[in-house]
């Protein structure tokens, strides 16, 4: 019998995890998924948590939202100074780092996150990195 260890599981992006957040999305984020194939959807999905989880983020709820952040308002949100400040903070417990966010970045920071960079340059980079066999986060 084949078994897949809890390290590996999480390396893989889970996939029943996977499966449920791609079914959140579908249900609460249309707007921003309804272009999106399924495959599409599951690629961004699992990126989204490998970039989570490279934050410390270990909750499915706050992967889930870390993963909602880069689909709806930008894939590189993170790298905004004022999110980048909050999700490297040691003084906040990592898996409350997401929801910090929303207490400590302004309306403005907010904007300005969702104007940085190309959302479709950035998908085509990650994919080309998938193919390269780089898989970068």
């Amino acid at each position: 019998m084949l078994r897949v260890k809890r390290h590996q599981r999480s390396q893989a992006g889970d996939p029943a995890f996977v499966d449920r957040t791609a079914a959140h999305f579908r249900r609460f984020h249309g707007d921003a998924t309804a272009a999106l194939s399924d495959d599409e959807l599951r690629f961004r999905i699992r990126h989204g948590i490998e970039r989570g989880r490279a934050h410390g983020l270990t909750w499915e709820s706050s992967l889930t939202v870390f993963v909602a952040h880069m689909i709806e308002i930008c894939p590189a949100f993170d790298e905004h100074p004022a999110a980048a400040r909050v999700l490297a903070d040691e003084a906040i417990p990592a898996d409350e780092r997401v929801e910090a966010l929303l207490a400590h970045l302004s309306e403005d920071e907010w904007e300005e996150a969702a104007r940085m960079g190309d959302p479709a340059a950035y998908w085509a980079r990650v994919h080309a990195e998938e193919e390269d066999g780089e898989g970068r986060v």
